[in-house]
């Protein structure tokens, strides 16, 4: 299993598959002792060509656009699984299209994928999506595209909670709320 990206999200994945003793690859600019205790640090050829699984945990930082293109996949094992839980920018769509064709990628997990921006959180429904990557993705039945909903922790799922009710209240006794939203 290759794990791009040991920041706080990378590090509690890596320490989740420790538990189910596979080995574990890991690439991060910044590498951490903990990591290092439960995973090999490898540069990201070797991570792309000795893992049979890929999840990514890298910012969105324009360095890291594209970090897996065409030539990321032609590295990696045939038939490999990615899965994308990070930022969508991380993968070249066009270049994952052509991989699931090919059978270079066996399987896809994504939560985000590029342009996703006004596709989610509000009710579209009745709209005709303007996305043709998501739909091409959506096609395919070795991948999931999710509405990237990683971030809903417990504390973001409170939050929402208490923000919602308060505006709500607010909203009742006329006052002002910095969460309305206005045509």
């Amino acid at each position: 299993m290759g794990v791009i990206g040991t920041g706080r999200i990378g590090t509690t994945v890596v320490r989740h598959l420790a538990g189910f003793g596979c080995r574990l690859l890991a690439y991060d600019p910044y590498p951490t002792p903990e990591v290092a205790k439960l995973a090999a640090y490898v540069d990201l050829d070797t991570l792309y060509a000795e893992s049979d699984a890929i999840t990514l945990h890298a910012p969105g930082l324009p360095e890291n656009r594209h970090m897996i293109d065409a030539a990321a996949f032609s590295k990696m094992k045939h038939g490999v699984t990615i899965v994308n839980a990070a930022r969508g920018m991380l993968i070249d769509t066009q270049a994952l299209v052509e991989a699931v064709e090919s059978g270079q990628v066996g399987a896809a997990a994504l939560d985000t994928i590029e342009h996703e921006e006004d596709l989610y959180y509000l009710d579209r429904s009745r709209d005709v999506l303007p996305n043709r990557d998501r739909s091409v993705l959506m096609a395919f039945p070795n991948v999931i595209v999710s509405p990237h909903m990683a971030f809903y922790t417990a504390e973001d799922v409170e939050a929402m909670i208490r923000n919602s009710a308060s505006a709500l209240l607010a909203f009742e006794r006329g006052e002002e709320t910095p969460f309305e939203v206005r045509h």
